[in-house]
């Protein structure tokens, strides 16, 4: 079976070696001349990215390890300690590592496609590169937000896109907790990477410009060593046809409340590449085990963004009262085991409204 992947991130290269542990080898394009650059992540992933990849995670891109988090708003604040709960790591090193051994073909990014529909199978997919043409009986479109395949594709999925900005600053982090500052319709972070550095970044409009008046107004000092910008893809619909499937970012796989992506569109590779013969039916499966998590977090983030700073104080504070629960039950990628308990709190419920209350039942 000829497979091709559009696209050689994380998401493109795990699924190529899942294919390849099935015999399989596909044909990865990647349109940027080296995998792993440019980076485009904070690179901070749950511990269960680690404990549940299919392929041995490696150790060496692992730079450390984070105890928990302090939220901020204003001159509130809380802190919530989890030992271990999630690494922070090298993005262009694990990128590379997952692309060993793989047919990959840098420098030749996927423009269109065609399906050679027959009443015969296999059916077969044209697929044309900046470089040459190509034939195959699956494509899956692992290249990220602006995804050609998606846009290529009738497919019903219309993303929202929020740009960010990480500088890599000369600061050395007090300890192993991340910082997140309450901005709409994200945050600002602190992420401690090694000892002499930490990670500051931005998820929002004018991400650079937001990003420069955080580190003026906190007073950072730190010589600015590098400099990472990016773009999420947020939203929910259709992502496969038979021979054609959508992963990660260009599915919009991404946790809706903070951004992250790796876990969600390395558990979509895995569903996946168990479905070649009808990706119809990975749509199926992703829905049936993500899909209510996805749509609970965008109605979140709906309420989120259009929430007034009263509010958001109300709810900051609530959620500091509760900081022990939150410890008990948080899930690093599963956002709305918190939501849960907490919509049992009357003023939340006040301002959320009854409309998610019965979603989630």
């Amino acid at each position: 079976m000829d497979i091709i992947i559009a696209g050689g991130g994380i998401t493109g290269c795990y699924t190529g070696q899942l294919l390849r542990k099935k015999g399989l080898n596909p044909k990865v394009f990647e349109e940027h001349p080296h995998i792993g650059n440019p980076v485009q992540c904070a690179g901070l992933i749950g511990r269960e990215v680690v404990t549940t990849s299919q392929i041995p995670f490696p150790e060496e891109v692992i730079v450390r390890r984070v105890d928990g988090a302090r939220f901020f708003l204003g001159d509130q604040w809380f802190e919530i300690e989890r030992p271990k709960a999630a690494y922070v790591v090298d993005r262009a090193g694990l990128d590379t590592y997952f692309s060993k051994g793989l047919d990959i073909h840098t420098g030749e990014k996927v423009v269109t496609y065609e399906e050679n529909i027959t009443t015969t199978p296999p059916t077969t997919i044209q697929v044309t590169t900046t470089k040459t043409v190509y034939t195959c009986h699956a494509l899956l479109g692992c290249d990220g937000p602006f995804s050609t395949v998606r846009n290529s594709g009738n497919f019903s999925i219309e993303p929202a896109f929020y740009p960010g900005a990480q500088y890599v600053v000369g600061l050395s982090p007090e300890d192993d907790f991340v910082e997140l500052y309450v901005r709409p319709p994200f945050f600002f972070w602190q992420i401690p990477e090694t000892e002499e550095t930490t990670r500051i970044g931005f998820m929002g409009p004018h991400p650079v410009q937001e990003l420069n008046r955080f580190i003026e107004r906190k007073e950072i000092k730190g010589e600015i060593l590098e400099k990472q910008a990016g773009v999420i893809s947020l939203g929910y619909g259709s992502i496969a046809r038979e021979k054609i499937a959508l992963l990660g970012d260009a599915a919009c796989q991404v946790k809706p409340l903070t951004g992250g992506g790796i876990f969600f569109s390395m558990k979509a590779a895995e569903i996946a590449v168990n479905h070649l013969d009808d990706l119809l039916t990975y749509e199926k499966e992703w829905n049936k085990t993500f899909g209510k998590e996805i749509k609970t977090g965008l109605r979140l983030r709906n309420i989120y963004e259009n929430m007034s700073e009263k509010n958001l104080r109300k709810v900051f504070k609530i959620l500091k009262e509760n900081k022990d629960t939150i410890e008990t039950i948080a899930d690093f990628e599963r956002h709305s085991s918190v939501v849960k308990e907490f919509l049992k709190h009357p003023i939340l419920l006040k301002l959320v409204g009854s409309a998610l209350k019965e979603f989630l039942k």
